[in-house]
């Protein structure tokens, strides 16, 4: 298996992957790393560390020529070498191999589209479509351009040259047209003949740190027709943000990340027109939004500026461009690419959008807004301030290194219910069989160990002796394996100890952040009236497990609310309401106020908050 030899003559090797039914191949360098080959194809694996050798979670079997182990992989994986298990990351190509991975690029039907155009009130979209009809003997008027400013009643009104041929070539021959216009804006850019009556569909996307989410909008009646949710492949690159920034500081790392979030981006395009039946060409507009350092990335701009104290972006205003400059969007080439503005460091657009769909439902103030990812941003909202930061929460809330973690899509876990008589009932999205679990199906699973007493205070799974319950222990079952202990859910599902250390991690974090941003506001917990907890995992986070877990101070007595995604939700608004809500945006941000938390003590905070307690 391993490569003693002169390999001079190995120039180009080939690695075939095989991802269930699927194969892939591809031809690197000899001396390529595995984890690197596995990119190029596609291939999501798991490499929180950012291929570090840390976590060694990048495991994969494998047949074929590779490099000696290294000691990091012998002290990871001792004897499953022998049977040919390899750290990605560590291993080098030699000669042509075969890689055997588990389907880890999980995707599908996103659950939040269910939302009707009145969710958003009344509409005012930046894309319109409208009909038209010319007669060119109509007196006046110097140019048609000109005529159909006037039949418009927009004076203003400018024209892409790809619209004016348009228009030109739907002309009579009798000297009359009948069209459809499509202006964004004040700028006309397409013109399509009146037997095409089609709506205009613009897609907001939310870049999660951990999951990509997207949904397709009927720009006319405000529908959400569609929409679909995947792993971010970036994970193979690491799995916060810290790692993403170290993997993009060369501009190949960049272009790889840029290149591998892009396709993304269009396979879920793909996969949102083949469900609502909708031609790429009548999608005029592609609103995305993320934290600073994604956006950064989608537009290829370097994030070394956050790589070093005071962490500032090269940018926080929206951008905008063509689609014609994303090549690969499913869009029409002339439509619009923008990102929502951002607010400082590591809170992003996404946060942006989240406040502003806050402030659509009159939160009773003073309120907290959490947005419980892998960069976990919150912000404290007062009547005259905003008080917003963001905190390293980890991936464990988006189901990012959980050992069963996906999406919020078909077969996942978002509820776990204790039954006297039955037992577990893991309540699974879209009746099927369970895959594993999504955000609020980790926290409802760890909520209910909490309160059946089989975690302790500390975060330790108790050992199954020591359990006088036996009709608890009779209907649940403990089980150690490599010497880890876990509590088994469903076939193939269960919450490992390793699981549970990252969601102490990472509920520790927000805790920590609250606390410093609530002080730093001038308040107590209990003078809060409202928190609202904001997740790619959907709706159906229950608020009862999130105190339990004891994500929030125990002083708190108001009300908790699950928004589900709302940055998407507030994205979806920013799309809908059009020019004059991103004018709305500005008077908003500037209330906002940045809370450097490492500066107010966030560490030794973090520690304390790490028990169940």
């Amino acid at each position: 298996m391993y490569m003693d030899m002169d390999m001079d003559r190995y120039n180009v090797c080939v690695v075939t992957c095989k991802q269930g039914a699927t194969t892939k191949e591809v031809h690197v360098e000899r001396g390529t790393s595995l984890l690197r080959a596995l990119r190029s194809m596609g291939i999501v694996l798991d490499a929180g560390c950012g291929g570090l050798g840390k976590c060694g979670r990048c495991k994969v079997m494998t047949d074929g020529i590779l490099g000696r182990p290294s000691q990091i992989e012998m002290k990871h994986l001792g004897e499953e070498l022998d049977e040919g298990w390899r750290l990605a990351c560590q291993a080098t190509v030699e000669g042509d191999v075969d890689v055997y991975v588990d389907i880890l690029d999980v995707g599908g039907k996103a659950r939040f589209v269910d939302v009707n155009g009145d969710a958003f009130g009344q509409i005012s979209p930046s894309v319109v479509k409208e009909k038209i009809d010319i007669d060119l003997d109509d007196k006046g008027a110097t140019s048609l351009r000109d005529l159909i400013c006037s039949i418009l009643g927009k004076p203003h009104l400018s024209f892409r040259p790809e619209a004016l041929a348009d228009i030109s070539a739907l002309l009579s021959d009798i000297g009359t047209i009948c069209a459809y216009l499509v202006t964004i804006d004040d700028q006309c850019i397409a013109a399509f003949p009146e037997n095409y009556d089609k709506s205009a569909y613009g897609f907001v996307c939310d870049l999660g740190t951990t999951t990509l989410s997207m949904a397709l909008v009927d720009l006319s009646s405000g529908k959400v027709v569609s929409g679909y949710t995947k792993t971010n492949p970036q994970k193979s690159y690491g799995a916060d943000v810290i790692s993403r920034i170290s993997a993009a500081l060369s501009s190949e790392g960049l272009h790889e990340m840029r290149s591998v979030l892009l396709e993304s981006i269009s396979e879920m395009m793909r996969h949102c027109l083949k469900e609502a039946k909708v031609n790429k060409k009548d999608v005029f507009e592609l609103l995305v939004l993320g934290n600073t350092v994604m956006e950064h990335i989608f537009w290829g701009i370097s994030p070394k500026s956050f790589a070093r104290s005071p962490y500032l972006p090269v940018f926080t205003d929206g951008l905008t461009s063509e689609a014609s400059n994303f090549p690969g969007l499913l869009m029409h080439p002339l439509g619009r690419v923008r990102t929502v503005p951002a607010i400082a460091r590591f809170v992003g657009g996404d946060m942006t959008a989240l406040l502003f769909e806050l402030m659509s439902l009159n939160p009773k103030l003073p309120s907290l807004v959490i947005d419980l990812g892998t960069n976990g941003e919150i912000g404290l909202v007062l009547n005259d301030a905003i008080f917003v930061t963001s905190a390293a929460a980890g991936p464990a809330f988006e189901g990012g290194a959980i050992s069963c973690g996906m999406p919020a899509t078909d077969g996942a876990i978002y509820a776990l219910h204790w039954d006297e008589k039955y037992g577990l009932k893991p309540m699974v999205l879209g009746n099927t069989k369970p895959k594993g679990m999504c955000g609020s199906g980790i926290i409802s699973a760890l909520a209910l160990f909490i309160r059946l007493g089989l975690i302790e205070e500390s975060g330790r799974i108790k050992d199954p002796e020591s359990i006088k319950d036996e009709t608890l222990l009779s209907k649940i079952k403990i089980e150690d394996e490599k010497n880890e202990r876990k509590i088994i859910i469903a076939e193939d599902v269960a919450l490992t100890q390793w699981d549970i250390r990252q969601l102490q991690l990472a509920k520790g974090a927000i805790y920590a952040a609250v606390e410093i941003l609530t002080e730093e506001a001038g308040l107590n917990a209990d003078a809060l009236n409202a928190i609202y907890l904001a997740g790619s995992f959907g709706s159906c986070l229950n608020p009862k497990d999130v105190m339990d877990i004891r994500l929030l101070p125990k002083a708190f007595k108001g009300e908790v609310v699950a928004l589900g995604n709302g940055a998407l939700k507030g994205g979806l608004r920013l799309l809908l309401k059009g020019r004059k809500a991103f004018e709305d945006v500005d008077p908003m941000l500037s209330k906002v106020r940045y809370v450097d938390i490492e500066e107010r003590g966030f560490s030794q905070r973090f520690l304390a908050s790490l028990f169940f307690r």
